[in-house]
């Protein structure tokens, strides 16, 4: 593969993070009797909280499509207003955004009711347009979830494409395995391990690689593909509080453990916005320790409020990283 000789710097790079973008529905509003209506997705909670992080240091682009009905044009409104780029996003008349409810237990855990089928995000890759974008970008970021709610043949070309000419760019990818949005685990299987092997950082969690690969063999071939010196794997392990960190980078392992909370208000988000700390400190040069340190006070922020985007005043001092 080829890969940038140089370290990865954010300082005018031009990010590309890639996906589908909804309408989150949580908690009740008393007042209305209905649910608060905010916009997440797992790509584009990461890209609001490294823009938050890097300011004018990068220009972040969104590339997905939207339909053009009220709810479409609130994302694309919501974007606009974090700073991120709208230039990527293409629109489709036909087509709807995705929604989705959470539903919190007492102890912050959730579950999940989608409304997707008509998302006009599935269209990704079907446009040669959105290749074009990618060219454009010096880094790309992307997740499973982008590849799985894919058709076949628009996910097979976009897979072909990172292996090949994307190659030139430095590719980050979270697996954030979803089994439901997959025909089938030999497609996620053969798609995830193709994307991981045409990525230079990958984030996973010891849940993913057990229900993907199983303990033993998600382990076995994470250690096979951290022998190439320019690729390495975050792995969080951990469940709902602030997680226990496994970072493989070659032979060396580093594991840090880290203050955990008393209450968590609601996790969504909580490895987004880890995802986002993590880049946002290593693209800005900061050691590989700092990197998971930030990343996981950023998740511990995100732990303590409802919804996968907190407000822009709660994480208003997260480009500050301290030296650890």
């Amino acid at each position: 593969m080829v890969k940038p000789k140089k370290k990865v710097s954010a300082r005018r790079s031009k990010i590309c993070c890639v996906g589908e973008p909804m309408i989150e529905l949580s908690g009740l509003n008393e007042k209305m009797g209905l649910p608060f209506t905010n916009v997440a997705g797992d790509t584009l909670n990461t890209a609001v909280y490294l823009k938050r992080i890097l300011g004018n240091y990068a220009d972040i682009f969104y590339l997905t499509v939207l339909g053009k009905d009220p709810l479409s044009m609130r994302i694309q409104d919501f974007i606009n207003e974090e700073s991120i780029n709208t230039g990527f996003i293409r629109f489709d008349a036909e087509k709807n955004c995705g929604i989705y409810l959470i539903q919190n237990d007492q102890d912050g855990e959730r579950t999940f009711h989608y409304w997707r089928e008509n998302s006009a995000a599935r269209t990704l890759f079907q446009s040669e347009d959105d290749f074009e974008c990618l060219e454009s970008a010096d880094i790309i970021y992307l997740s499973g979830i982008t590849l799985a709610i894919l058709s076949q043949k628009p996910r097979d070309k976009l897979i072909k494409w990172l292996g090949g000419k994307g190659q030139k760019k430095t590719i980050l990818f979270d697996i954030n395995f979803r089994k439901t949005l997959w025909r089938n685990l030999d497609d996620a299987q053969k798609s995830i391990k193709m994307v991981m092997k045409a990525a230079r950082l990958c984030f996973t969690s010891t849940e993913d690689l057990s229900a993907i690969f199983g303990t033993f063999e998600g382990l076995e071939f994470l250690k096979e593909y951290c022998k190439n010196p320019n690729e390495f794997c975050v792995v969080k392990k951990g469940g709902n509080l602030a997680p226990e960190i496994i970072s493989i980078t070659g032979e060396s392992i580093h594991f840090t453990n880290f203050k955990k909370l008393d209450k968590v208000l609601d996790s969504t988000g909580a490895g987004d916005s880890f995802n986002a700390g993590f880049i946002g400190a290593y693209l800005m040069g900061k050691s590989l320790s700092n990197s998971l340190y930030f990343g996981s006070n950023l998740a511990l922020k995100v732990l303590k409020n409802r919804g996968a985007i907190c407000p822009t005043a709660e994480t208003k001092e997260i480009a500050l990283i301290p030296d650890i």
